[in-house]
């Protein structure tokens, strides 16, 4: 053999060793999990990241064992429903769904599995049978509590002492937004306040909801974690500090973009754990077997700069407990 064959000849010999001890796996030979979201931004971005990371914690790296193909709708609900006929088109080993947009693929396929972290009720909504029992293709993470919908009616009377009127704002179509605001209603009560409620449907009904609030002459606005309260941050804060109101929400991506204050499930670790209901449908479990979820982790977040833009001085009470201070 030449020196030249001799070479080729190594050269391949080498190439078939390496290609044994690190076998080259294609995409379409792994694992693909299709990720739908409604919205784009630094919140879904944060969605999407907690996600992987959980997925990374479990031993999953894309393109090496997993493929997350993700596809997000821009705020279109056109674009949205396009883009769940091409995921579910294309087969995936599971869908994850962040928040409002479980119900589009949750109407175009009942064999494939959806996993979701949601803020409305998922019993309610139709998605599950039970949250203990699911029994269909639908499982994941409820954020909906009601028991801290009341704590964050007991914040406005810890804050404003003297407060005697509270608006509601929320979508009336969001899954167990009813109930939300029953406990609202009777908590004010409970505290000698009255609820002025405000549905809000669109973004142009979100910021008539408002005017609506303050022709009411409300001391404060509470803020249900839907998908139009979520949309409409900015511009809640900016018509709250105008206005000299009181702002409490359910998520701390509220106070952190300019409301004043948050009691709620601390969000990124619930995302996490909907890497933790991949891992087990991708390792064989069923949906229907998987409980649905609801928030084990909370935080209490109070925006001080807007405290004190309002003049609003916060109760040592409150400062104590609370897990974040945004300055």
């Amino acid at each position: 053999m030449s020196a030249s064959g001799r070479r080729r000849f190594l050269k391949a010999s080498v190439a078939t060793l390496i290609a044994g001890a690190f076998p080259a796996y294609s995409q379409s030979r792994m694992p693909r999990i299709g990720l739908l979201t409604y919205a784009t931004g630094t919140f879904t971005d944060r969605f999407v990241r907690a996600f992987r990371e959980g997925l990374k914690d479990l031993g999953y790296e894309e393109g090496r064992n997993i493929v997350v193909d993700w596809r997000s709708g821009d705020l279109s609900r056109e674009k949205t429903e396009r883009l769940a006929d091409e995921l579910i088109a294309s087969k995936p080993a599971l869908i994850v769904v962040q928040g409002s947009a479980i119900r589009i693929p949750a109407s175009r396929t009942k064999t494939i599995p959806i996993v979701s972290a949601t803020s409305g009720d998922m019993v309610d909504g139709g998605f599950v049978k039970s949250l203990a029992q699911p029994g269909g293709n639908i499982t994941g993470v409820q954020l909906l509590a009601l028991d801290l919908t009341g704590k964050r009616i007991e914040l406005v009377r810890e804050l404003l002492p003297g407060a005697k009127r509270i608006a509601v704002i929320a979508d009336p179509g969001h899954a167990g937004e009813h109930r939300e605001r029953d406990v609202s209603i009777k908590v004010a009560d409970r505290l000698g306040m009255q609820v002025s409620y405000h549905p809000a449907k669109s973004f142009p009904e979100f910021d008539a909801a408002l005017a609506a609030a303050h022709a009411a002459q409300v001391e404060a606005l509470v803020f249900f974690p839907d998908a139009i309260s979520n949309s409409r941050i900015e511009q809640g804060a900016t018509f709250a500090l105008r206005h000299k109101l009181a702002t409490v929400a359910g998520w701390a991506n509220f106070v952190e973009m300019g409301q004043l204050i948050s009691y709620g499930p601390k969000l990124d670790f619930s995302w996490r754990r909907l890497a933790d209901y991949a891992d087990r449908i991708l390792k064989g479990a069923k949906p229907e077997t998987l409980p649905v979820e609801q928030p084990t982790v909370f935080e209490l977040v109070v925006n001080l700069k807007t405290a004190r833009a309002l003049a609003i001085d916060v109760p040592q009470s409150i400062l104590v407990r609370a897990d974040r201070l945004i300055e």
